[in-house]
């Protein structure tokens, strides 16, 4: 390799660099010749602008560290932590990654761009614990120190009953949790090779999961006899979480919707005007019966069924119109499907947003085949 040798500071520099140094001060005596009239300094911005283009073709960077830790203050190892650089074209997007070492420290080596959104994203075992829309950034070097909300590594353990509490065995359980902590759970927990990591209950029914991340959770069931079953864990325990989950056969929910009008007050005996009248849909949750389906069809469970006759066994939407309540607040129509996990949502009449509020978690699980189950809306009305 050609090298020359920097007389003023001894710094040895390839002859590339030495080339385009020598390029833009030919630039910036073109701007001279060029642009003799360009009043108020227009020359030297001019060259400038020469400079900068020809200068920044090789990206510059800046290191970009700091530490991870807890709301305690713990020093979080093994996490990954991803620095974005959001650019106008998105196929020009840089991202660079490391993971924190038993101190918590990160060290990424990042190029600067002057038009660029930054981001940090951090992971742990492919969960988003931390999310930051840093934006534009001086030519800097950055220090990011990251607190991270504590998200519990926690057993998963239960027993999967009939209608009847007994003991059920040899039925599918699985564990999901959500894609960014304190979302819905919507992914399931695999194994260290990447496998949907699953279960068949033993001879008492019961379950076992070691070493599972995330929060919320959701400990899905299924065999063909018995549909599916569900139990949600909303801040699972770092001691224990589980519990019973019981399978509802064929049996339905009837689900009752109690009005309430804008101060939260129970609407009795009302006509809902035509512009405050809606439908409650109540929307299976198909995204992890069709994950059960593949995971099962795959593993030739239940004598081969296929993933098409697993989804085949999920509830079906539904829908119910509600224009009035009695005397109780209640909607004349009660919204009847079978046990499951469900998202609720409001709609207008003409299949639009409505201005009600749902009250309570749009994702419900719905399986009390013995009493029912209430769902209450809150209406804009006084």
């Amino acid at each position: 390799m050609l090298e020359s040798t920097a007389v003023q500071t001894g710094e040895v520099l390839p002859m590339r660099k030495l080339i385009s140094v020598g390029v833009v001060l030919a630039g910036l005596l073109g701007a001279l010749v060029v642009c003799p009239s360009c009043g108020g300094g227009g020359e030297f911005l001019l060259g400038y602008y020469l400079y900068r283009e020809l200068m920044q073709g090789g990206t510059q960077t800046r290191i970009w560290q700091g530490t991870v830790r807890d709301t305690a203050g713990a020093a979080l190892a093994g996490y990954q932590v991803e620095i974005m650089a959001d650019r106008p074209d998105p196929a020009a997007d840089e991202k660079r990654y490391a993971e924190t070492d038993s101190e918590g420290k990160y060290r990424i080596i990042m190029p600067w761009y002057e038009l660029a959104v930054y981001e940090i994203t951090v992971r742990h075992q492919n969960m988003v614990v931390y999310h930051e829309k840093v934006g534009p950034v001086f030519n800097q070097d950055q220090h990011r120190e990251i607190e991270v909300s504590p998200v519990a590594t926690v057993t998963v353990s239960g027993t999967v009953v009939d209608a009847e509490a007994e003991p059920l065995a040899q039925v599918f359980v699985a564990v999901a949790r959500p894609a960014t902590a304190g979302t819905e759970p919507d992914t399931f927990a695999t194994t260290a090779e990447g496998e949907l990591n699953y279960q068949l209950t033993n001879n008492t029914g019961v379950y076992y999961f070691a070493d599972i991340f995330g929060e919320p959770l959701l400990v899905a069931a299924f065999h063909p006899s018995h549909g599916f079953g569900y139990y949600y864990l909303q801040a699972p325990s770092p001691i224990n979480s589980g519990g019973t989950i019981e399978m509802p056969g064929a049996g339905e929910v009837a689900v009752s919707i109690r009005l309430l009008n804008s101060a939260g007050e129970p609407l009795g005996s009302a006509v809902l005007p035509v512009d405050y009248r809606f439908v409650l849909r109540a929307t299976p949750a198909y995204d992890l019966s069709s994950l059960i389906g593949s995971a099962v069809s795959g593993a030739g469970l239940f004598s081969n069924i296929t993933a098409e006759e697993v989804i085949a066994l999920h509830p079906v939407e539904q829908t119910v119109e509600v224009q009035s309540s009695n005397a109780d607040s209640l909607a004349e129509h009660t919204l009847r499907l079978r046990a499951g996990l469900y998202r609720l949502s409001l709609e207008d009449l003409a299949g639009g947003t409505y201005v009600g509020v749902l009250i309570g978690q749009s994702t419900r699980l719905l399986d009390d085949t013995g009493a029912g189950e209430l769902v209450e809306v809150r209406i804009p009305l006084s």
